[in-house]
């Protein structure tokens, strides 16, 4: 069956989609270190996302769950979110940093 939320396209099975992509995205989670808080904070969105996916009996409920308009917006933030954690690793940020960052660098407001 293919289901259409009328907003940007057609989306033949938002329900595997989307359970793909948060099973990918928990595998790729392990990259990164245990104790990266963005590592930890997005395992335990994702793993309630996927939670709620499964609970759902349609996409209807499950976008009623997360409080989203549009399924494929959903799965447009996950695709996002893979490629950024498939980022991660390259960049590092947990590193400490090479310098010293300037006294000012974290004021705010400025």
């Amino acid at each position: 069956a293919v289901v259409s939320t009328q907003s940007t396209g057609i989306v033949k099975d938002p329900y595997y989609s989307l359970h793909k992509l948060y099973n990918t995205t928990l595998t790729e989670l392990q990259t990164l270190p245990d104790t990266y808080p963005y590592r930890i904070e997005t395992e335990r969105l994702t793993k309630e996302r996927l939670a709620l996916l499964e609970k759902a009996k349609s996409v209807v409920e499950f976008e009623d769950a997360l409080n989203a308009r549009c399924i494929e917006n959903v799965i447009k933030e996950a695709k996002d979110e893979l490629l950024l954690i498939r980022k991660l690793p390259g960049w590092a940020p947990w590193e400490p940093l090479v310098g010293e960052a300037p006294a000012e660098q974290w004021k705010w407001p400025l």
